[in-house]
């Protein structure tokens, strides 16, 4: 039996092509499935223990700017965005700007005492994501 990932999650796209390009050519997760019915269609890609599923529905609504603002996305319940763990944070942020210099702000310290910094970052359809380093 396959071992299940270690972290597994969910994003909503508009285009699955775009989306899985996006994701191979910024973060390495390659296409491993396809599987949907009339209407919604979900793709998987993912990377050793990492899964993510990029699911299209035509009905879905398109998420509101506020949503994607990260000075108001806190404030109204639900954060969704993907984390990915990094050793050497310099090194992933310089990794990502070379393949998406628009996509990444500049890194931060967590306010909690503990020397954890991160970056965040957005995909091609804005959805926000974090590279956090624990301190």
């Amino acid at each position: 039996m396959r071992q299940p990932p270690d972290l597994s999650c969910l994003r909503r796209v508009g285009d699955p092509a775009a989306s899985i390009a996006w994701y191979r050519k910024s973060v390495g997760l390659n296409r491993l499935s396809t599987c949907g019915e009339p209407g919604v269609r979900a793709v998987f890609v993912g990377r050793g223990d990492i899964r993510v599923e990029l699911v299209r529905n035509d009905d879905a609504a398109r998420m509101s700017d506020a949503r994607r603002r990260t000075d108001t996305k806190l404030r109204i319940g639900g954060i969704g965005h993907l984390a990915r763990a990094v050793a050497d944070l310099g090194a992933a942020i310089g990794d990502l700007r070379k393949r998406q210099p628009e996509n990444v702000a500049p890194p931060r310290d967590v306010p909690d005492g503990s020397g954890s910094r991160f970056a965040s970052m957005h995909d091609h359809e804005g959805m926000p994501g974090d590279l956090p380093r624990p301190g």
